[in-house]
């Protein structure tokens, strides 16, 4: 099946992506600037008995590769995201959400990411690390924040996925603490030291932002 027919029943808009190739061998491109290839491995998938593609995605500051895991239809009733291994650079934040107000001079390092959707059942591992750097408003109204080293963790417990975010030297003291329930809810905390690094952003209190996740896709 050719990947761009795919992407048509899926619903993904025309103009988002340029695709080329099929559902097992292909790429696609998206915000002028990033591209990301995949290939199925025939021998994996075989060994298994499920759909195994490696994938790469490039872009500034980013290059980061891993493996995807599904079971062959009709039983599609897992996922499995691992071996998630290199860099993001910030335009890739951008890209995934566009509209931001801040742009930080930052490149983050992943390392050993799993993630493994099932049923009700959400979990996974890895761990998040980023240099100093400094974030700004795009639109220059409050001066450029400095960001100390951070690091993050992913874990997982009987409500979801838990990723917390802290400065590297201080990780009992979170800044960030972001959930993906098994509901399919994402919930994102903001903790007070955390929201004072956000240029413009009030940091008397935490606070909270609890949406559905099909909402980030919209």
């Amino acid at each position: 099946m050719p990947a761009r027919f795919a992407a048509q029943k899926l619903g993904v808009p025309a103009g988002l992506v340029t695709i080329s190739g099929s559902i097992w061998n292909g790429s696609a491109g998206f915000d002028g600037d990033h591209t990301v290839a995949w290939e199925t491995s025939a021998w994996e998938s075989l060994r298994r008995m499920t759909a195994v593609v490696n994938w790469r995605l490039t872009g500034p500051g980013t290059d980061l590769t891993g493996r995807v895991s599904v079971p062959l239809p009709p039983r599609i009733d897992r996922a499995v995201l691992d071996a998630v291994d290199g860099n993001v650079g910030w335009p890739l934040v951008e890209a995934a959400m566009p509209g931001l107000t801040i742009r930080c001079e930052a490149r983050a390092k992943i390392t050993g990411l799993r993630v493994s959707l099932e049923q009700g059942v959400r979990s996974g591992e890895g761990s998040f690390a980023a240099p100093e750097g400094n974030c700004s408003r795009i639109d220059g109204a409050v001066p450029p924040v400095p960001t100390p080293a951070l690091a993050a963790d992913l874990s997982f417990d009987a409500e979801g996925l838990v990723a917390v975010l802290a400065k590297a030297d201080v990780p009992q003291a979170p800044l960030v603490t972001a959930r993906l329930t098994n509901a399919d809810r994402i919930i994102v905390t903001i903790h007070a030291e955390g929201a004072a690094l956000v240029p413009g952003m009030p940091a008397s209190a935490d606070s909270e932002i609890d949406l559905p996740l099909i909402a980030v896709f919209r």
